[in-house]
């Protein structure tokens, strides 16, 4: 972050702390770092060496576009100068938040983490 570098959950709290979003949108954040949580923690517990290089290609490989996928969404939904141009952004948005939270959950499930989502945006979606 010295150089510049945007903290990885900068957008996360944009999103949480934007006047522009819906319930849904702000569940879907929390079961987001929820399960990211789980993830970095079930590692952590696991007392493993550090992640191969192999496994830091295939988590990025993985997880790079998903995240990418609502970050774009969400400079989408930013950008739209009104609500009726915003309302298409923001079920963007949603549906990004929640392939991140499936994604990343069946990642873990894959490494063997058994993760709890709460499901807060499930029938939002």
């Amino acid at each position: 972050m010295l150089d510049g570098e945007e903290h990885w959950n900068a957008v996360l709290a944009d999103i949480l702390l934007s006047r522009k979003i819906g319930v849904a949108h702000v569940r879907l954040v929390g079961d987001l770092i929820s399960v990211t949580a789980q993830l970095d923690m079930a590692t952590v517990r696991s007392r493993r060496p550090a992640l191969s290089l192999d496994e830091i290609i295939a988590y990025d490989e993985r997880v790079g576009p998903l995240e990418e996928a609502y970050r774009a969404a969400w400079r989408a939904v930013d950008a739209a100068p009104d609500r009726e141009r915003r309302r298409p952004e923001l079920d963007r948005l949603r549906v990004a938040l929640a392939d991140a939270v499936e994604g990343i959950a069946e990642l873990a499930r894959q490494r063997g983490v058994q993760v709890e989502l709460h499901r807060f945006g499930a029938s939002e979606r």
